[in-house]
């Protein structure tokens, strides 16, 4: 019978579609999940239900009995006792009986809370809060021995204190014989008599907790047991939809093999002719396949070429006025002083190994493997300036370099240097369109304990602020296209940030000058760089 059902649920599985037993598949995995989930849930709710009723019902009372013991043993009988012995004078030990007399009734109280606690299991507790089941509890025989025994401990406690007060009363009036006699015939019996009873209750309790720990370990039990089912039974139903899913997916697969293998054949057979004409065009593909890839390398090299020119203009219009330089003098009639031959010629040569190091830089842009090199920024920054401070000087531009404290970066020392003219070239083009005097930058130099700073700061007018996000895109410029390409500071975005492992942002802003004034649109490029060395 039952193998005949599970043959019946196989053939019923096997006439779904495949779609319908993925989903099959998935809701068995959820429903599986979710017992599983569930029944942990409720097996570890049980375990701490029980570990909190352990605690709070029977270990808690085990200590305010074992403290009532002893309050009764040494606050109250070893007090009486100094008494009988003069140790202790006798409004020394009324304060003393007086005050473990408050103790006992606070812990007596607290003890009995625990009477309140419904010990039921974590399952019984929900169904009495959904209104199942009533809120009666069945006592047991043990819990029914407590409370008698607790209740007549209660008698005796009180029975205790209306004697302390006798004795009390009797000490007041110096009856010292009475005392002693009632000490001796009514209270050590008692106090006897209750830390006897407590004892019993200590015992009841101990019970009533190795039974506890036996009901927790039993829901441990159940709960592994039934996950263990429950992963085991949600595993294999799982197993077997998943295997008669790919069963279907082979025979599904043969199939369309069979039809692809049939239509193959039909097609070679009809197609035979085309064969030579599909190599002819798989041929010709790929002659434009390279021809589109020379194009590309030839595009990319004039991208190359055309930031080298962007690069080389400025450089170039100097070298042009060296040259000039040359003539001019010759024309005027004045003579070539060595002095300034050696400096023409000094200043030439720099900008010549400035465009060489140029070109070297977008060679060897897209090569992981150049070499950093810890070099200063101060001196970095007071050569780039260097190199264009003839232009500075030609257009009445006046920098000034604030070095706050020097600091030192891994990096790439030309290519940094590169940003830099381009930030100083980009601030004096503005300053020549924007501003007839007072031209001004600044440059402000300072660290923190991690990463380095370089402000550039202009008065050339500030950034629009509909373009200003846009600065760093690659060809975008507000200048004409003699002016510039829009290379410049993308490749200083890209030297920066990728390559450096730093940030620069353009911001408009107000600055002060030092030796010039206060300007209210300025422009602020802000590079941070990490430490090195």
């Amino acid at each position: 019978m039952k193998t005949s059902l599970i043959s019946k649920m196989i053939h019923h599985i096997n006439k779904m579609t495949i779609a319908k037993k993925t989903s099959l598949l998935f809701l068995v995995m959820v429903t599986g999940m979710l017992f599983i989930g569930s029944f942990s849930h409720i097996g570890l709710s049980r375990m701490r239900n029980n570990f909190n009723i352990l605690y709070n019902k029977r270990m808690l009372p085990v200590i305010r009995l074992e403290k009532l013991k002893d309050l009764y043993s040494v606050n109250i009988l070893d007090t009486l006792r100094d008494m009988e012995k003069g140790n202790i004078t006798f409004k020394q030990g009324k304060n003393v009986i007086l005050l473990a007399q408050d103790l006992i009734r606070d812990d007596w109280r607290e003890y009995k809370q625990s009477f309140k606690i419904d010990d039921s299991d974590f399952v019984v507790k929900i169904l009495k809060s959904w209104g199942i089941l009533g809120d009666k509890n069945s006592s047991s025989q043990e819990y029914s021995d407590e409370k008698e025994l607790a209740k007549k401990i209660e008698q005796k406690i009180d029975f205790v204190d209306s004697i302390l007060n006798s004795m009390f009363e009797l000490y007041r009036l110096n009856e010292k014989q009475s005392i002693y006699t009632m000490i001796q015939n009514q209270l050590y019996p008692t106090v006897y008599s209750i830390n006897i009873d407590l004892t019993q209750l200590i015992n009841i309790n101990l019970e009533a907790s190795k039974k506890g720990k036996e009901s927790t370990d039993k829901v441990y039990s159940n709960t592994f047991e039934w996950v263990v089912a429950g992963t085991i039974g949600t595993i294999s139903f799982a197993a077997l939809i998943a295997f008669i899913i790919l069963q279907n997916i082979r025979f599904l697969h043969n199939n369309l093999e069979n039809m692809v293998q049939e239509k193959t054949r039909e097609l070679q057979e009809l197609n035979k002719n085309l064969e030579i004409k599909i190599k002819q065009e798989v041929k010709k593909s790929r002659e434009k396949d390279e021809i589109m890839f020379r194009q590309s390398r030839l595009a990319a090299m004039g991208e190359m070429i055309g930031n080298i020119a962007h690069q080389w203009r400025q450089p170039l219009n100097a070298l042009s006025l060296i040259i000039q330089s040359f003539q001019t003098k010759r024309m005027l009639g004045v003579a070539l002083e060595d002095d300034f031959i050696d400096a023409q010629v000094k200043e030439g040569a720099m900008l010549a190994e400035n465009m060489s190091k140029t070109i070297d830089d977008f060679r060897n842009f897209f090569n992981p493997n150049k070499k950093r090199e810890l070099f200063s920024i101060k001196e970095n920054i007071d050569k780039s300036a260097e190199i264009l401070s003839n232009y500075f000087k030609k257009y009445n531009i006046n920098i000034n370099i604030i070095c706050k404290n020097d600091f030192k970066i891994l990096g790439y020392s030309n290519e940094f240097s590169q940003v830099m003219i381009n930030l100083l070239s980009n601030s004096k083009d503005a300053l020549i369109e924007n501003i007839q005097n007072d031209r001004s930058i600044e440059i402000v130099i300072y660290s923190d304990k991690n990463r380095g700073y370089i402000e550039v700061y202009d008065n050339g007018g500030g950034i629009s602020e509909d373009v200003i996000d846009r600065v760093f895109e690659p060809y975008f410029t507000t200048k004409h296209k003699s002016s510039g390409t829009g290379i410049g500071l993308y490749m200083s975005g890209q030297i920066i940030e990728k390559q450096m492992g730093g940030e620069i942002e353009a911001q408009n802003c107000s600055y002060y000058f030092e030796g010039v004034g206060f300007f209210k649109k300025c422009t602020k490029m802000k590079i941070i760089l990490p430490l090195g060395g």
